[in-house]
C-alpha cells in the first residue's frame, strides 16, 4: 500500500500536466478529426478516452451533443468530449496499474449544502476504461446531487 501511495504521489503532477495539455490541444484535435475522421491517430488518442472515439456522445446519448451536427457545432462537440473526458489513455497506459490488488482506489460522494456533494476519486480506477490496465483516477470536484 505505502508504495502505490508513493506512486500516486509521484504520478499526480505528470497527470495534472496531461489533463491541462488535453484541455489546450482539444480544439486542435477536433480540427483535426474534421478532416480524417473521429479517431485520432496513435498517442494522440490517449488525449481522450480508449473506449470511444471523439463521437462517444452518440452511442452514449450525452445530453446536449447532436448526432446530426456539422461544421462548427461538430468541432465543438467533438472538443468538449475532450475536456469532458481528458487524457483516458495516458491514465490507462502510462499511469495505470496491472494489478489492482497492489493499488488503492477511494470513490466518494461526500454531501454538501444546498442538494450538493463532493465527488471524490482517488488511486486506481478498478474497472477498466478500453485501455490495457486499470486507469489512474483523481477527481475531485462539487456536483449536484
Amino acid at each position: 500500500m505505502t508504495i502505490s501511495v508513493l506512486r500516486y504521489i509521484v504520478s499526480l503532477p505528470v497527470n495534472l500536466t496531461f489533463v491541462l495539455l488535453a484541455y489546450l490541444l482539444s480544439p486542435l484535435l477536433a480540427a483535426w478529426s474534421m478532416k480524417h475522421g473521429p479517431v485520432l491517430p496513435g498517442k494522440w488518442r490517449w488525449f481522450s478516452t480508449l473506449n470511444a472515439d471523439l463521437d462517444g456522445y452518440i452511442p452514449q446519448r450525452v445530453a446536449g451533443f447532436d448526432p446530426a451536427a456539422k461544421g462548427f457545432k461538430l468541432w465543438w462537440q467533438r472538443t468538449r468530449w475532450t475536456w469532458r473526458n481528458p487524457c483516458n489513455g495516458w491514465q490507462s497506459e502510462l499511469l495505470g496499474v496491472d494489478d489492482i490488488d497492489s493499488a488503492f482506489t477511494v470513490k466518494r460522494d461526500l454531501p454538501l449544502a444546498f442538494g450538493f456533494y463532493l465527488k471524490l476519486w482517488l488511486g486506481w480506477n478498478p474497472i477498466k476504461r478500453g485501455g490495457n490496465y486499470y486507469p489512474f483516477m483523481f477527481q475531485v470536484k462539487p456536483q449536484r446531487a
